[in-house]
C-alpha cells in the first residue's frame, strides 16, 4: 500500500519518535553520574514545520496534549497526516489513497517527535531556527533501539531537534525549520466527517513502519 512504503522510507533511517514519529526519536544513553530528570513537555500551543530523513518534510500542530503532523516526500503523491493523542498513545493516520478510511495504531511515547517523554540530562546549549534550546541526552527505554540521542528542548517544552547514533554515525533525525507559537484551531485535531476508523492490532506498529525491529540503513 502506497501509504505504508511512504512511512517505511520516510522513517527506516531513523525510526522509530514518529515521526512515522518519526520515528524512533526519544531514544538515548544517559550520562554516567548525571542526574536524570523528566523531559521538559510543551507547555504552548504552536505549529511547526520539520525536515525528516530522506528530504520528507512535516507540519506540525500541537494544543492541550494532541498533536497533527502532516508529512509529504518528494517521490510520493499527497500526504500522510497522523492525528495523536499524547494522553493516550494512539494516532489515527489518514492518507489521501483511502480518504475516508483512518488507521487507529497504538503509538509508543518514544515514536513522537516535537513533544518527548521519558527522562534525561542536560548537557548544553543549542539553537535552532533561531530558536534557543536546551540539549538533553535522552535516557534510554530497556528495549533501545537506537545508540545514544540527544534532543534540543525549548524551555517551554519544545523539541527543535532529534540526533541519534545509528549504525555507529550521528544522525539527525528530526530538525524544525520554523516555528510558531500561538492557539491552533481545534478543528485541525479532529477527523473529517464520514471517516471510519479501522483499529491496529496491538503490537503492529513497529513491523508496520520498519521499526523498531530492523536496523536502520545509512541513507
Amino acid at each position: 500500500m502506497l501509504v505504508m512504503r511512504f512511512i517505511r522510507a520516510s522513517s527506516r533511517a531513523a525510526i522509530s519518535r514518529a515521526t512515522w514519529a518519526g520515528l524512533g526519536l526519544g531514544l538515548g544513553l544517559g550520562l554516567g553520574t548525571a542526574i536524570a530528570e523528566p523531559l521538559p513537555f510543551p507547555t504552548a500551543d504552536f505549529n511547526l514545520k520539520a525536515n525528516l530523513p530522506r528530504n520528507a518534510v512535516m507540519d506540525m500542530a500541537y494544543s492541550q496534549g494532541r498533536m497533527r503532523v502532516e508529512m509529504t516526500k518528494p517521490d510520493v503523491p499527497g500526504s500522510v497526516v497522523g492525528i495523536i493523542d499524547l494522553n493516550t498513545h494512539r494516532m489515527l493516520m489518514l492518507s489521501p489513497q483511502m480518504p475516508k478510511v483512518a488507521v487507529e495504531i497504538a503509538l509508543p511515547p518514544e515514536y513522537v517527535v516535537g513533544a518527548l517523554a521519558g527522562t534525561g540530562s542536560k548537557v548544553g546549549r543549542s539553537a535552532v531556527a533561531g530558536e534557543s534550546c536546551d540539549l538533553w541526552q535522552v535516557d534510554p527505554p530497556v528495549d533501545r533501539k537506537l545508540g545514544p540521542t540527544t534532543a534540543c528542548i525549548t524551555a517551554d517544552g519544545i523539541a527543535l531537534r532529534t540526533e541519534a547514533e545509528i549504525q555507529g554515525a550521528k544522525r539527525t533525525l528530526y530538525e524544525v525549520a520554523s516555528l510558531t507559537r500561538g492557539p491552533q484551531d481545534p478543528k485541525r485535531f479532529l477527523l473529517p466527517p464520514g471517516v471510519k476508523v479501522v483499529k491496529m492490532p496491538q503490537g503492529k506498529f513497529g513491523s508496520i513502519l520498519g521499526l523498531p525491529g530492523t536496523p536502520a540503513k545509512p541513507q
